[in-house]
């Protein structure tokens, strides 16, 4: 964390600067957006391009924000569709407020990455982030669909490069367009990362039980542990290999260190 605390400072203080109007909701969401958050999404992106030598911009630092905010808009629109009471260990806005207050506060929040991303004034960027919120809700309305049957595995992988790993994309591709870094293997890290981050979320207990409240299947229900961990060990191996043909640098280490943590 050390390594990327001028990243992710700037990042915090983007989003303190959200305000949503409303003297009803104003701390709440600025408790929801500072508070819980691992920023696994600036974390990777800031290690990734430091790793290659790149200085971070205030571009890629607005494009890592609006990255932020989509994943929390995404949350609040989640704890709708799974009735969820509690988030990050507080009661969700669904549960406190109203299930429609909680989808406006997150279009909200929509609506204010996408004005962070117009800043960035690259046409390229907007595409690359309005083709992720597609692939985010198209996974979503499909994973629905699938509650109470278990899907093949290809089908769970698609689901999460939409759900999950689409942002990542999104996030490390757009900063590497603007810092001048290969979005071929940009592109390759960052899905095969979503797809493990996702993986390894499934595991958590909380997700666990949501997931089986909601009748949702994961590996771990149609493989079973050990193979649901095998599958998990392939996607880290893949991503130790592209760290492999990083130049030796402590950025390097560190996202070493975060992959061992994940």
């Amino acid at each position: 964390m050390k390594l990327i605390e001028d990243e992710l400072m700037a990042v915090n203080k983007q989003l303190s600067n959200i305000s949503i109007g409303n003297e009803h909701l104003e701390a709440p969401l600025n408790i929801f957006l500072s508070g819980g958050s691992k920023r696994i999404r600036t974390n990777i992106a800031s290690l990734y391009l430091k790793a290659l030598g790149c200085n971070i911009s205030q571009e890629s630092i607005k494009i890592m924000t609006a990255g932020e905010i989509i994943h929390n808009a995404s949350l609040l629109h989640d704890d709708v569709i799974d009735g969820a009471k509690i988030r990050r260990g507080k009661s969700t806005f669904a549960e406190e407020f109203s299930p429609y207050i909680s989808i406006l506060a997150g279009d909200y929040l929509l609506s204010a990455a996408t004005e962070l991303l117009l800043e960035v004034k690259n046409s390229n960027v907007l595409k690359i982030f309005l083709s992720c919120t597609k692939q985010m809700c198209s996974s979503e309305i499909n994973q629905f669909f699938l509650r109470g049957n278990k899907p093949e595995l290809a089908d769970y992988i698609k689901i999460c490069e939409g759900k999950t790993a689409a942002l990542f994309e999104a996030v490390m591709c757009s900063c590497a367009m603007i810092e001048g870094v290969s979005s071929d293997k940009t592109r390759e890290f960052a899905r095969n990362f979503g797809v493990l981050f996702q993986l390894k979320n499934d595991l958590e207990t909380c997700s666990a039980k949501t997931d089986a409240d909601n009748k949702i299947f994961t590996p771990k229900d149609f493989l079973g542990i050990e193979k649901t961990i095998d599958l998990i060990d392939n996607y880290q191996r893949k991503l130790q290999e592209l760290v492999n043909s990083f130049p030796d640098n402590i950025y390097k280490k560190g996202m070493e260190s975060l992959l061992s943590k994940l």
